[in-house]
């Protein structure tokens, strides 16, 4: 008998040194098959010990993730878990747990130590649960972790859940004592810049770890200095101030940063992906996609930050290369929620808002931690008019990225839903947050304009930003909306044709076009409108103003709907019919 149980235990580790070979080697298929025999035999071996039960089940779920399988890897993780407490009851205090996990090299030491066991254990659930997109459960998971056996990898881990599930003081804090553990984890000090300390209070941080760290940030950033005369706490200097510059949306502050650190560091794919995104912050559209295409020359399998390439390609009518990216993210990835952007931006550019809203919520279903898909899916929904959905939209790309969009996006919403004071909060919260931002500004002086009562604090508003930024068309015709509505379109027109003079664009000829209508200036009217089609032959707004002010001038009214017209919309109606079913 006691033969027979050597020769038992004596093939299960057979077995499992099998299995961990060929998880070594990525060959989970057969390891997850070999596994199903190992613990089959296991399950007879009534004299084996927890701690080899432990090692089996743990290689045996690291097969089943290996294969894509967490939910059930998860069961198998619980299995472990179970065996380590039943262990722990037989031998309190006193030790003697020694085996050699998978995941072995991310403990803070050897085996040996129960509660280390069950922590590296413990991580791989919360990995499961966030590759099945439950970061709730995730979080839940690791928080059960003593700080003690927290490693570098778990506390970064356990970081992005909290920061993910809107808890940002956690958050924050757990990132310190990530830097605590090992100061170049980069990706710590941008999620601090993100959250919203004070530069000076980063770089006290990073002063705290190195004692340069003081006179490094206040290196100057020429276009002439080259790398190798940097050491490693410059960079990380300058590159927490280009993050902390974009989460302020001092734009134009970041741009030029970020240009001057890429002529340090040339070619470098994060620094190119983050002037990009930057571009796309200020409206700069056409240098985002010069910056994104650079990047995809560098590195043409390169995901991060894909979905900000594919917002600009949408906003600059590139609806060609749009398709081509989206369909060479399918071709990487389908699984990554960027693919998922890009798709529903190239329908949305289509004017097929619900496939758009489809492709959005498909993506959000791979990976809602993704700020850009919230706030696809909350433009989406303002145009499909559904402000409530558009509402919780946006509160949750605020959560995850609390950048401008999200505040901009919640307060169109909250006007939609025709909650003014909450819309106002939302954009007082905006100021606070980047009180340097004009567009902060402009979102806090447009809250205030629509409602006749407080239009006034809302024009000194827009005053003060023109003031600061004389080419600033927002403040331009956000000046006149409010003449408009005062119906003082003396002063709109003046306003328009005295910026006009110094500022070429189609969206302000097309205002001074509509102000002159209403002034029964109809010749000076058709001139405008063709000069901003001559600007941008796809200004929808220019060319219904044409197509109205023609009929006008015609005798005809322009309201009146004609025979042609009830036709073509009972056929976009059958149209809406095939969507509603598509959906």
């Amino acid at each position: 008998m006691a033969d027979a149980k050597a020769s038992g235990e004596a093939m299960m580790r057979e077995m499992h040194g099998c299995m961990t070979e060929l998880l070594d080697q990525g060959v989970h298929e057969s390891a997850e098959i070999l596994g199903n025999f190992l613990l089959s035999t296991m399950s007879t071996s009534n004299g084996l010990s927890s701690s080899c039960r432990v090692e089996y089940l743990v290689t045996y779920a690291g097969a089943l993730v290996g294969k894509g399988e967490h939910a059930r890897a998860i069961a198998y993780y619980r299995q472990a878990l179970q065996n380590c407490e039943i262990h722990a009851r037989k031998l309190t205090g006193s030790g003697g747990f020694s085996l050699s996990l998978p995941f072995q090299g991310q403990q803070k030491s050897g085996g040996g130590d129960l509660e280390e066991t069950e922590a590296a254990i413990k991580f791989e659930v919360a990995k499961c649960h966030m590759a099945l997109n439950s970061p709730r459960a995730a979080l839940a998971e690791l928080e059960t972790v003593s700080s003690r056996y927290r490693t570098l990898p778990l506390l970064l881990t356990l970081a992005k859940l909290y920061r993910v599930n809107g808890y940002e003081r956690a958050a924050a804090s757990t990132y310190r004592e990530c830097l605590r553990l090992c100061p170049y984890a980069v990706e710590a000090w941008i999620a601090l810049a993100e959250l919203g300390l004070k530069l000076e209070e980063l770089q006290g941080i990073l002063s705290q770890h190195f004692s340069n760290g003081d006179q490094n940030a206040a290196k100057p950033g020429g276009g002439h200095e080259a790398a190798s005369s940097w050491d490693l706490q410059s960079w990380i200097s300058r590159f927490i101030k280009c993050h902390k510059l974009k989460r302020a949306d001092e734009v134009e502050k970041s741009a030029v940063s970020l240009s001057s650190f890429i002529r340090v560091f040339p070619n470098n794919v994060h620094l190119l992906l983050e002037l990009g995104q930057t571009h796309c912050m200020a409206g700069n559209y056409r240098e985002a996609v010069s910056c994104f295409q650079h990047v995809r020359n560098v590195d043409n399998a390169c995901m991060d930050k894909m979905d900000h390439y594919a917002l600009a390609l949408n906003a600059t009518n590139n609806v060609v290369e749009l398709n081509r990216l989206t369909h060479d993210l399918m071709r990487i990835n389908n699984r990554k929620p960027e693919t998922w952007v890009a798709a529903s931006l190239y329908w949305d550019a289509k004017e097929d808002r619900l496939r758009a809203l489809s492709y959005a919520e498909k993506g959000l279903r791979l990976d809602d931690t993704l700020a850009m898909l919230h706030l696809l899916k909350g433009n989406l929904c303002l145009k499909l008019n559904r402000p409530d959905s558009a509402v919780s939209s946006f509160r949750k790309a605020q959560t995850l990225e609390p950048n401008i969009s999200a505040f901009e996006g919640l307060s169109k919403a909250y006007t939609a839903y025709r909650k003014h004071k909450e819309a106002l909060v939302t954009a007082r919260e905006a100021v606070r947050l980047m009180p340097t931002s004009t567009k902060a500004l402009m979102l806090l002086g447009n809250v205030y304009a629509k409602q006749s009562e407080t239009r006034d604090r809302g024009m000194k508003i827009f005053e003060k930003v023109l003031k600061s930024s004389p080419g600033s068309k927002e403040a331009i015709l956000a000046i006149v909306d409010i003449h408009i509505a005062n119906r003082n379109l003396v002063a709109a027109e003046h306003i328009l044709s005295k910026h006009l003079e110094s500022n070429v664009n189609d969206e302000l000829h097309t205002s001074l076009a509509g102000i002159l209508v209403e002034s029964q200036k109809y010749g000076e009217a058709v001139e405008h409108y063709h000069i901003a089609l001559s600007l941008n032959e796809r200004n929808e707004e220019a060319q219904t103003g044409l197509e109205r002010l023609e009929k006008l001038m015609k005798g005809i009214d322009p309201d009146m709907v004609s025979d042609d017209e009830i036709d073509e919309g009972q056929a976009d109606g059958g149209n809406i019919e095939e969507e509603s079913e598509f959906v």
